[in-house]
C-alpha cells in the first residue's frame, strides 16, 4: 500500500524521487499542493513568473512515466525557446535519477523530443510549428501546454484534435492581456482554475517587489499585472500574426550569429558576398541588451544574414562594432533607434564625415513621419513606430522578408502586444522586443532608400543636427 501511495500521490512521489537544487529531498510549498495532486480533466494556471510552474510540469512528467504505462503524454509549447530548457531539465532527471535511468529504452532530441519507457509509456516534447503542424497526427492521453499565452490560434486547433477523448489537458501560462484561447480557457467553469502570483514564492522579497515595481512602471502597470500578479488586466492584442512570421522562416538561409560581452573582442564572422546590405540597431547598455541585425536586399526579398547580440557593452564599443561591420558590408543604409543610448552613438558616427551622414538615420520612435502627398495634396503624417511595424507586417504578409530559425526572435514576435490608448492611439507594450526594434529600423532604412521619389522622410532625423 505504501508503494502504491508513493506513486499515486504526486507529493509523496516527488519527495521520494526528486531533490532540489541543493540536493535535498524536494518539498512542496503549501500553495503548490492542490494543483500538484489534482486529477482534473481540465486545469488552467494563470500565474506570475517564478512560482514553480516548471517544477510541477517536471514532476508530472516523471510521475506519468511511472504511473501511466502504455499511455502517451505531450508537452507542447509554441516556441523552441520555451521547450528546450524544460525538456532538457526533464531529460536530466531521467538520466540522473536511479529509479528512471534504466527505465528509458529509447530517447531522441531531434527533430522532436521523444522518450519511450519499458512499461510502454511515451513522452513527447514538441513545438507547434507553422499553424500547429507538429501536433498533427498525434493522439495522446495527457497534454501539458507550457507558456500557453503564446500559442497561436491555429496551433490550439491542432492541439484539440491531438488529445484522446478521455484525455487530460493541463495548461500553464502567464497572462499577456490578449483575449485569445488561453484567456477563454481561464474563464471556463468546468476547468480547475489556479492563480499563483509571484508573491506566493517564499523567496519573493520586498526588495524584489520594489525592483519589479520600478522596472514595470508601477503596481498598476500591465507588466506588473501580468508577470507578477498573473492577472489578465486591460485587453491587449497581438502585434504580429505568428503564422505569417513562421511562413517567412527559412531554416536553410545562410545566417550567422555573434554574441559579444563587455570583455569580448568582436570580429565579422565570415567573408561577405556582394549585395546591398542594411543594418538595424537597437542599442542598450546596463540592463538591456543591444541587437544589431544585418539584412541583404534581394528584392523582392529582404534577408536577415547576421545577428550581433551585445550584453553590457558600452557605447564606444558599440560604435566600434558598427564601424567594423560597415567595413565588411559597406552598408547602403543604417537605421539606429535614437533613444538615449542610440542618439549618442549616431551623433558620433555622423561626426566622422559626410558619408556617414548620408548612411546613418537616427530614428526617434516617438516621432512622426510624413508620407508622400495624397491625391488631394494633403500630407499624411504617421507615428513612426506604427509605420515601421506596418512595414514589417506587410513584408511578412507578402513573404518578402526572410528570417532564419532564431528562437529569441520567434519568442519576441509571439509575445509582442499592444493596447488601445484613451485617445484611440496604439500603445505597444514595453518589454523584450529588442530584436523587433532592430528589425523595424532595418526595414524602415530600406524603405527610405527605395521610396519612389527618393526624398528623405521627414521626421526621421537626428535632433540637434
Amino acid at each position: 500500500m505504501d508503494r502504491w501511495l508513493e506513486i499515486h500521490d504526486r507529493v509523496r512521489f516527488a519527495e521520494s524521487f526528486l531533490t532540489d537544487r541543493d540536493s535535498k529531498p524536494w518539498s512542496v510549498r503549501k500553495y503548490q499542493r492542490e494543483s500538484l495532486e489534482s486529477y482534473a480533466m481540465r486545469k488552467v494556471h494563470c500565474d506570475g513568473r517564478d512560482v514553480g510552474k516548471t517544477t510541477e510540469i517536471e514532476i508530472i512528467a516523471l510521475w506519468a512515466a511511472a504511473a501511466m504505462p502504455n499511455r502517451e503524454m505531450l508537452i507542447a509549447t509554441q516556441c523552441e525557446h520555451h521547450l528546450f530548457p524544460l525538456m532538457h531539465r526533464i531529460a536530466r532527471r531521467f538520466e540522473t535519477t536511479e529509479a528512471f535511468e534504466s527505465a528509458v529504452v529509447e530517447s531522441k532530441r531531434s527533430p522532436s523530443w521523444f522518450f519511450r519507457f519499458k512499461n510502454g509509456f511515451v513522452l513527447w516534447g514538441r513545438i507547434a510549428g507553422p499553424r500547429g503542424m507538429n501536433f498533427q497526427g498525434m493522439h495522446v492521453d495527457l497534454q501539458i501546454v507550457e507558456e500557453a499565452q503564446e500559442m497561436s490560434e491555429t496551433a490550439w486547433g491542432e492541439l484539440y484534435q491531438a488529445l484522446n477523448g478521455d484525455g487530460r489537458r493541463w495548461v500553464y501560462g502567464v497572462p499577456n492581456g490578449r483575449r485569445d484561447t488561453f484567456y477563454r480557457m481561464s474563464q471556463m467553469r468546468d476547468a480547475e482554475q489556479y492563480n499563483w502570483p509571484s508573491k506566493k514564492n517564499p523567496e519573493f522579497t520586498k526588495a524584489k517587489d520594489a525592483e519589479l515595481t520600478r522596472l514595470y512602471g508601477g503596481r498598476g502597470s500591465t507588466g506588473y499585472l501580468h508577470r507578477v500578479l498573473g492577472q489578465h488586466g486591460t485587453p491587449a492584442h497581438g502585434v504580429f500574426d505568428l503564422d505569417a512570421y513562421l511562413d517567412c522562416v527559412d531554416e536553410g538561409v545562410p545566417f550567422q550569429e555573434v554574441w559579444v560581452g563587455e570583455e569580448d573582442a568582436f570580429w565579422v564572422p565570415a567573408s561577405v558576398g556582394q549585395g546591398e546590405y542594411y543594418l538595424g540597431c537597437d542599442l542598450g547598455y546596463a540592463r538591456d541588451p543591444s541587437e544589431f541585425v544585418v539584412y541583404r536586399a534581394e528584392e523582392p526579398h529582404f534577408v536577415n544574414v547576421l545577428r550581433v547580440h551585445l550584453e553590457g557593452v558600452n557605447y564606444a564599443k558599440q560604435q566600434e562594432v558598427i564601424e567594423e561591420l560597415d567595413r565588411a558590408y559597406e552598408f547602403r543604409g543604417i537605421g539606429i533607434d535614437c533613444g538615449n543610448n542610440g542618439r549618442a552613438v549616431a551623433h558620433n558616427l555622423m561626426a566622422i564625415g559626410l558619408e556617414w551622414c548620408d548612411k546613418v538615420y537616427a530614428i526617434d520612435f516617438g516621432s512622426a513621419i510624413d508620407l508622400d502627398p495624397l491625391p488631394d495634396g494633403a500630407v499624411e503624417r504617421r507615428p513612426i513606430k506604427q509605420f515601421m511595424t506596418e512595414l514589417l507586417q506587410g513584408r511578412m504578409a507578402e513573404r518578402s522578408i526572410v528570417f532564419p530559425r532564431l528562437a529569441d526572435r520567434e519568442a519576441q514576435y509571439a509575445s509582442h502586444t499592444y493596447r488601445v490608448g484613451d485617445r484611440g492611439n496604439l500603445v505597444h507594450e514595453k518589454g523584450n522586443d529588442h530584436l523587433i526594434d532592430a528589425d523595424r529600423c532595418a526595414v524602415l532604412r530600406r524603405w527610405m532608400d527605395t521610396r519612389e521619389n527618393g526624398a528623405v522622410a521627414l521626421g526621421v532625423r537626428l535632433e540637434g543636427f
